[in-house]
């Protein structure tokens, strides 16, 4: 970690083509010998996953290049970052979030357009790697348009790299013209690594303003089809881009954990509000939790969400992991099953819907299923086996022990206020006041400038808010009508005995069992909507028990689940009606409500005019106040990337997930896909 890489802005890159990944690591040796933050983008239309590139790099071929440019350490992290053959963007976080690159796979010109124009945040390089340049694969994945979204992407005095030893091909001629027509600055002289830390000596503009303005049109084009989910310029505060005022987190969690720790790898000072005496103390303080992505029969656009996310989560465990945190888990694999007529029929309209990816899930046989699990399940399944369990209150800390890590070599600041509970939220000018409902204590570090600590109401002032406060997301004025839903759970911990001793991958049926952790399991959990009481309910204590029977009747391991002892944690998980997270700026319910009866919406609610007008106009927000939360059971898949998109946001950055998919993680997709599909609010 390095102060000076903390004052030099990233350098942005685009790649097309993944190649033998030899250039991702040159470029990765280069970040650190120049101490230069890179984020690196790469586009190749054939996929590849971990497995298959730790057997490329293994040849010799390879291996003599790896050994002779030295490259073995990023090599073995390379082959160890979880890289999957799906769909959509992967994003990878090395050197404590000095080197970045996100990998697309799939159609080149699909994933461009998916990708988010942020003007502070453009391209300065792109580069296509030799191979790219042949007739075939010219003719079948580049074309004007590509290079037109590449522009898009880009600043407008952004260069295009084409090698020495390609240029006087014809095929390499075909994609600098290319190049040329889309405004690239064509750089063929050197196709040197080292220009990236010799930014400021290009030109400033390129040679033709039409392809400025062109790309202008498309940037517009592009922001006005999606300008109901993304924050128009009077909705950001405007001092962020240069201040170093704290953002504040309310809350403590999994979700406010992996936000601070995003935001401090992107430069942002934090202070994290809990209402406990620790962190992680409310739904994640279990013991274990199992972590494995959500798929549907279609793969539709929330699968491709938790594939990316689950995959995210892995690798930030990873780097936790290589900076020397602890964090209980076991990637050992999860069965999933069904447990009646109709759980077995859904399943299999899982398994057979989509080819899936042998490192995201596969159907197993009931031998197979038995293998994996050390015990006798006797049921076909399918198996998730990168999927795993960890220790969500552990993951929690950990992050926001790294990241307090990382800000004290970068001099930013991550603050900590245990007991502090924040009642109210009212807006003083520009800035957030936070309130709290007593005299709080247990703060750590000390106070910041700005709170009162004479009065008996403690109050906190910030530009910029996140409320990821799990169970309580609903209780501010400004937060009350978001629709999620509380839904208790009590997870029940048994001891490991019998048979159970055995077990060695998490079962998911009704209800689900981890292998053993400090000689326990847990099996759960409840799910009770809207609860009032979170004592321990020995009712739900038995039903935990009675799942695993109802799943696997008649085999003898069951009779080994022991909950008599009573040993048990309830939690409450709030839960969205299509079981997505919540990530964006909060929503003003009120004014979207309003404008949706005044004059002349209200004449023509139902017809194209009004669905145009609010798909074409960014929705009403509450400046400077964001959502985080709703993550249901599975927050260990779905929280950590749901919180570095957000984090991008704040910054100013590129997210790492598509406009769809931020638009259907965005708080205010409920109200805003009636009116956008002509229906009433009303209704």
């Amino acid at each position: 970690m390095s102060n000076k890489a903390n004052s030099t802005k990233s350098c942005l890159i685009g790649q097309i083509g993944f190649g033998n990944a030899m250039e991702i690591m040159l470029l990765w040796q280069l970040s650190q010998q120049l101490k230069r933050p890179v984020r690196l983008s790469v586009f190749d239309p054939y996929s590849i996953n971990s497995i298959e590139l730790g057997q490329f790099l293994a040849m010799p071929q390879n291996q003599a290049t790896i050994n002779s440019q030295h490259l073995a350490e990023f090599s073995q992290q390379l082959q160890t970052a979880c890289i999957a053959n799906i769909q959509g963007c992967q994003r990878l976080i090395f050197d404590h979030g000095q080197f970045i690159v996100d990998i697309y796979f799939g159609d080149i010109e699909h994933n461009l357009k998916g990708i988010q124009s942020v003007e502070a945040d453009a391209v300065e390089y792109w580069h296509c790697l030799p191979h790219t340049t042949s007739t075939e694969y010219i003719d079948h994945h580049i074309s004007e348009k590509l290079f037109w979204q590449m522009g898009r992407l880009s600043k407008d005095n952004a260069c295009f790299y084409a090698y020495p030893q390609e240029i006087d091909r014809v095929e390499s001629s075909a994609i600098t013209v290319l190049a040329s027509q889309s405004g690239f600055i064509i750089n063929a002289q050197s196709g040197n690594r080292d220009d990236i830390s010799n930014t400021s000596e290009r030109s400033s503009t390129p040679d033709c303003d039409i392809p400025a303005a062109e790309r202008k049109a498309l940037r517009y084009s592009h922001q006005r089809q999606y300008a109901y989910c993304l924050p128009s310029a009077s909705a950001q505060p405007t001092n962020t881009s240069t201040s170093k005022e704290s953002v504040a987190i309310i809350g403590g969690g999994i979700a406010a954990a992996h936000l601070a720790l995003s935001l401090v790898e992107k430069g942002k000072n934090v202070t994290i509000y809990c209402k406990d005496s620790m962190l992680a103390d409310g739904a994640s303080g279990n013991k274990q939790g199992a972590i494995y992505p959500l798929l549907t029969p279609d793969n539709n656009l929330m699968s491709q969400y938790f594939q990316q996310a689950f995959l995210f989560s892995r690798r930030r465990l990873k780097q936790l992991e290589n900076a020397g945190y602890a964090v209980e888990h076991q990637f050992c694999g999860v069965l999933q099953t069904g447990f009646d007529e109709r759980s077995d029929a859904r399943l299999t309209k899982i398994i057979q819907g989509q080819a899936w990816p042998s490192e995201v899930a596969a159907q197993v046989s009931p031998s197979e299923a038995n293998m994996l699990a050390g015990i006798t399940i006797d049921k076909p399944a399918f198996y998730y086996p990168w999927a795993g369990w960890i220790c969500p209150h552990q993951f929690a800390q950990s992050a926001v022990d790294y990241a307090q890590a990382i800000a004290k070599n970068r001099g930013l600041t991550v603050e900590i206020r245990l007991n502090t509970p924040i009642s109210e939220l009212t807006r003083q000018g520009t800035l957030w006041q936070l309130n709290t409902t007593e005299q709080t204590s247990g703060l750590h570090p000390k106070s910041p400038p700005n709170s009162n600590k004479n009065s008996a109401v403690q109050s906190f002032l910030h530009s910029e808010v996140v409320v990821a406060s799990g169970a309580q997301l609903t209780e501010y004025q400004q937060t009350k009508q978001l629709q999620v839903t509380g839904f208790r759970g009590q997870v029940s911990h048994i001891p490991s005995k019998g048979q159970l001793t055995k077990l060695n991958s998490v079962i998911c049926a009704h209800g689900y069992l981890t292998p053993e952790n400090n000689q326990h399991h847990c099996v759960g959990a409840s799910y009770v909507k809207s609860p009032d009481d979170l004592r321990f309910c020995p009712t739900e204590q038995q039903e935990n028990a009675q799942k695993m029977h109802h799943s696997f009747p008649q085999r003898d391991w069951v009779s080994d689940i022991d909950v008599s002892d009573n040993n048990a944690r309830v939690g409450v998980r709030m839960v969205t009606r299509d079981h997505c997270p919540m990530m964006g700026l909060a929503p003003d319910i009120d004014a979207i409500l309003n404008q949706y009866n005044t004059e002349p919406l209200d004449q023509h609610q139902l017809t194209v005019a009004s669905r145009d007008f609010w798909r074409h106009h960014s929705a009403p927000v509450y400046s400077g106040l964001y959502v985080l939360g709703g993550l249901g059971s599975r927050g260990l898949s779905s929280g950590p990337l749901a919180a570095e998109a957000l984090a991008a946001m704040i910054c100013h950055q590129t997210p790492p997930i598509s406009y769809d998919m931020f638009a259907m993680l965005n708080p205010n997709r409920m109200w805003l896909r009636k009116l956008l599909k002509g229906k009433s609010l009303l209704s």
